[in-house]
């Protein structure tokens, strides 16, 4: 009796955990520092908001420094242990910067960033100061802009010095932005899940700025199976847009065939454009009742406000299975932070995050 009993009772709790849905969230933290406002004041709001989703598996963007990637792999790592985040693209190196090629830079940043350090300085000298900035060799601005934090001559001293023979390379310039690749090449991205991340793999996108790739990895999931994970950051529209949508799609062929795919990610195109059709072409569907309500807001960082209306940018979208998908906005609600010595009203991002729910019919 006890036997038979045990079984029904083990017999139960596999028919729960087969029928429990998958929940995947994507979230654009906006972490740029010295792009966007409150970056670093926002960042312990963010981990907190973030450590109290209760998901499978979660996709960031826009944590651009290591420092604040860390901070999140310790606040989950007791419920998603298993984390991906990619090697930056172009790391800095000491010695990419002579003390004369900095020197400009440092004078304008003591005459109009004065007494200024970290979020504040970073601010200061991407709006006073970018036009000294982007005369540095590639190496030089690069290194600069690996890791703005701490006064300019923190910031500089370690870059200066004496380069390698393998540091060495061309002063060449390969766009407007001086050939600047931000935050050290880092892709600001990264994936934490409960099940193993397996066959993990990075596909890198040219772009300029800011590195964009797509990250793959397979999981487990309850009562659905295997499903290939492929979470993208692309570029915010432009010509370097399509080449990363396809790029992407026959990824995702050679990756996963016809088995269940799951995309998702800040994808930088809304429905009924005609990149997203593109994407629907591959086979990738929305959710069955989407929530329409934008994800990108232009003024939430400045106001606190928070609307409905807007660009519908983040997504989660499902292709090769007939499970059920639903999908909410989550993380809008403003928040009041400490900026500068007062009380400031805010949002977490200017995007606002997708909740996915993935279930049987």
């Amino acid at each position: 009796m006890a036997a038979t009993t045990t079984a029904a009772l083990t017999g139960i709790r596999r028919a729960s955990l087969s029928a429990m849905p998958f929940q995947v969230a994507t979230f654009n933290a906006g972490l740029a520092v010295g792009v966007l406002p409150y970056a670093t004041e926002r960042v312990p709001r963010v981990i907190e908001a973030l450590a109290g989703l209760d998901v499978d598996l979660l996709f960031v963007q826009e944590f651009w420094l290591d420092a604040h990637w860390d901070l999140l792999r310790r606040a989950l790592e007791s419920r998603l242990p298993h984390a991906f985040r990619p090697e930056p693209a172009h790391p800095a190196a000491h010695g990419a910067c002579s003390a004369s090629q900095v020197r400009p830079l440092v004078a304008c940043a003591e005459a109009k960033c004065d007494g200024l350090t970290d979020e504040a300085l970073a601010r200061c000298v991407v709006q006073s100061c970018a036009s000294t900035a982007l005369t540095l060799p590639t190496p030089c601005l690069n290194c600069i802009a690996s890791r703005p934090v701490g006064t300019i001559h923190e910031i500089v001293d370690r870059c200066v010095g004496e380069p390698t023979a393998s540091q060495a390379s061309p002063a060449g310039r390969s766009s407007r932005y001086g050939g600047l690749i931000a935050y050290g090449g880092s892709f600001g991205t990264g994936l934490l899940a409960r099940a193993p991340l397996e066959a993990r793999d990075i596909l890198v996108f040219e772009s300029t700025v800011n590195a964009r790739g797509a990250l793959y990895a397979r999981v487990a999931a309850p009562g659905l199976g295997a499903l290939h994970i492929f979470a993208a950051h692309l570029s915010p529209g432009g010509a370097e847009q399509p080449p990363q949508v396809e790029r992407l799609l026959a990824w995702v062929d050679e990756k996963a065939g016809g088995a269940p795919a799951l995309l998702l990610g800040d994808l930088n195109t809304t429905p009924g454009s005609s990149l997203f059709r593109r994407l629907e072409g591959a086979g990738f569907r929305d959710a069955d009742v989407p929530d329409r309500r934008g994800t990108f807001s232009h003024d939430g960082l400045g106001t606190g406000d928070v609307g409905d209306s807007g660009w519908r940018l983040d997504h989660v979208l499902l292709r090769g299975l007939d499970a059920r998908l639903r999908v909410g906005r989550i993380l809008d609600a403003p928040v009041t932070i400490s900026a500068e010595g007062r009380p400031v009203r805010t949002t977490l991002s200017d995007h606002f995050g997708v909740l996915a729910t993935i279930g049987e019919r």
